[in-house]
């Protein structure tokens, strides 16, 4: 069978995958490989995952010149003298001209780079995937989390990256290169378990970012002007636009997360909401400046922040095409109203969830673990009402009235119906 296997993969490769003792694979019969995903010392060169077994690898990463996927590069220190090793030097990458796609596991063992340009010179790269391991029991040392933060400042990417992905870094800041022009192209990024950041990195300025998903910043208990990447007291355009071309925002499993406001300590802001949504900021002097947040974002998720107080003001008064929210497990805030295009709102296991008011375009609303959920009004355009079993007693104060509004305004019954359990 093993035959047959080792066969099927020569046959279907025609030299481009090694199917063997990983002992033999040596730098001349690398040379050819063009994806690589792992290397286990077994018939098969795919290994999903290295952080689950205790594997080496060859030496001689350096002559895969046509390689163009690298999926968990395992990061090691390369020092043995054998021909297995635990892992693969930074600067063993430089070769790699051709890589579009490259992710990277257990980065808290790089000790040091000797070049800012492992990443940089990378012109063709698309995706990237860095990753350090989660510490089984206890903290990292000071020690750790300072040469964690010196290597992650020295993996600058080339400007032409659209997909990132951080996993698991514990340090306290994020490199000085995050939202600047080396992230221009950027589309997608995804910050995961970035446990131990007190703020998020100004990412308000990436032009091109569509999709931004946040799950895991433990550390985080405010979110204000340093995330749209506007500085308070230093000078900026005329026209001031965060997060320009943002689509999807998903915000998960935040549990000290308390404050959220764009703008907050913004001298005199005044003329809310002018004719393009914006907000006018009068610095002192006679000059001013209009702020636009969030202009094409359709999807909002905040999921797991027990301790938001509440939403920013500006999505309702800023955000002109935000049509989807979904509140999960967002157990202090107390109200969510007078956002005028919405036209979704699922809220669930919302403990202090008081009102919900003034959402004209809603036509579903989806409701369940909330018990104090006593006032729900001004959502003219309603047209479908889901509730979970557990709201039955309480929303008997307001489906009423939702009923006879829809009756009144349209002609037509509202759509009442029980959430499923699942």
């Amino acid at each position: 069978m093993h035959d047959l296997l080792r066969q099927l993969a020569l046959n279907i490769s025609r030299e481009e995958c090694f199917v063997g003792d990983v002992e033999l694979l040596s730098g001349e019969n690398m040379s050819k490989l063009r994806r690589i995903t792992a290397v286990i010392k077994k018939d098969m060169l795919v290994l999903p995952r290295l952080d689950k077994v205790d594997i080496k690898v060859p030496k001689g990463m350096g002559k895969l010149k046509l390689l163009t996927y690298l999926g968990n590069y395992p990061v090691g220190d390369g020092s043995a003298n054998a021909v297995i090793q635990d892992g693969w030097k930074l600067e063993e990458l430089s070769c790699f001209s051709q890589m579009r796609h490259l992710s990277m596991v257990k980065l808290e063992r790089v000790a040091h780079s000797s070049t800012n340009a492992v990443l940089t010179d990378k012109k063709h790269l698309k995706e990237l995937i860095l990753e350090w391991t989660k510490r089984g029991e206890g903290s990292y040392s000071e020690e750790d989390v300072r040469n964690t933060e010196k290597v992650f400042e020295q993996l600058i990417p080339p400007h032409n990256l659209e997909d990132l992905c951080i996993v698991g870094f514990f340090g306290r800041r994020y490199p000085t290169w995050f939202g600047t022009t080396c992230l221009s192209s950027l589309i997608y990024l995804n910050l995961i378990d970035v446990e131990s950041c007190v703020e998020l990195p100004p990412t308000g300025q990436l032009p091109n970012l569509k999709y931004l998903r946040i799950d895991g910043a433990h550390a985080v208990t405010k979110v204000g002007p340093e995330f749209v990447g506007y500085k308070v007291g230093e000078p900026i355009s005329n026209e001031f636009i965060a997060f320009p071309k943002l689509e999807w925002f998903f915000i998960k499993d935040m549990p000290n997360w308390e404050e959220w406001s764009f703008f907050k300590g913004v001298e005199n802001v005044v003329d809310e909401g002018g004719e393009d949504g914006g907000d006018e900021i009068h610095n002192g002097d006679a000059q001013s400046t209009r702020l636009q947040l969030l202009p094409r974002l359709a999807k909002l998720k905040v999921e797991g922040c027990p301790k938001l107080r509440a939403l920013p003001r500006q999505l309702g008064e800023d955000t002109a095409s935000l049509k989807e929210l979904l509140l999960i497990g967002a157990n202090n805030l107390k109200a969510v109203e007078d956002l005028l295009v919405l036209e979704l709102l699922a809220i669930e296991d919302c403990e202090g969830m008081e009102k919900v008011s003034n959402l004209p375009q809603v036509s579903k609303l989806q409701v369940r673990g909330c018990p104090n959920l006593s006032h729900v009004e001004g959502l003219g355009n309603l047209q479908q009402l889901g509730l979970g079993e557990d709201m039955q007693e309480i929303s008997s104060r307001w489906v009423p009235g939702l009923q006879n509004q829809r009756q009144r305004l349209h002609g037509e019954d509202l759509d009442v119906y029980t959430l499923s359990t699942s």
